[in-house]
């Protein structure tokens, strides 16, 4: 299949996970923060651009960076009072976009499971999201924990 003009294409995140997804890239490309999905929303955010090219052969292997919730560490001040801080967690998953793009291409959407796997598709825009979670009045998920394990000495290097 010949190849069209490079489009740039919206990167619209969905967030299906217990986390804030303070931010994410996709093949280098900033995807902006994205909420916590809930019963109304799928936690959706939209940035621009990632550049596509129509007719690219399929599969396209994307890497996808995003960093979500916290590690933690202590700090003591000179005085000996010691504070508990954290430090954000980066995650990091190759995508294949392996169904052909629906047209006209408009978006590059990236879809975060509970489970820790990624999604992506080109889309004509912003789709439905394919999880709505439930959410308490505190707008916390159901039996969801959020723990903050120690920060390994390579997160503290980062």
């Amino acid at each position: 299949m010949p190849q069209g003009e490079p489009v740039a294409l919206l990167i619209q995140g969905y967030n299906y996970t217990d986390d804030y997804i303070e931010s994410f890239t996709v093949n280098g490309q900033g995807g902006g923060n994205i909420f916590e999905s809930g019963p109304e929303s799928g936690g959706g955010k939209s940035v621009c651009c990632a550049s596509y090219t129509p007719g690219t052969p399929l599969p396209i292997r994307l890497k996808v960076r995003w960093t979500s919730s916290y590690c933690s560490y202590t700090t003591t001040n000179q005085y000996g009072e010691t504070r508990e801080r954290r430090r954000p967690r980066w995650s990091e998953a190759e995508v294949l976009l392996t169904e052909p793009p629906v047209a006209p291409a408009r978006a590059l959407e990236v879809h975060f499971f509970p489970d820790g796997h990624v999604e992506a598709a080109i889309t004509p825009g912003h789709s439905p999201p394919r999880l709505k979670l439930p959410r308490d009045a505190d707008y916390n998920r159901p039996g969801a924990a959020r723990p903050r394990p120690p920060c390994s000495a390579a997160e503290m290097q980062s």
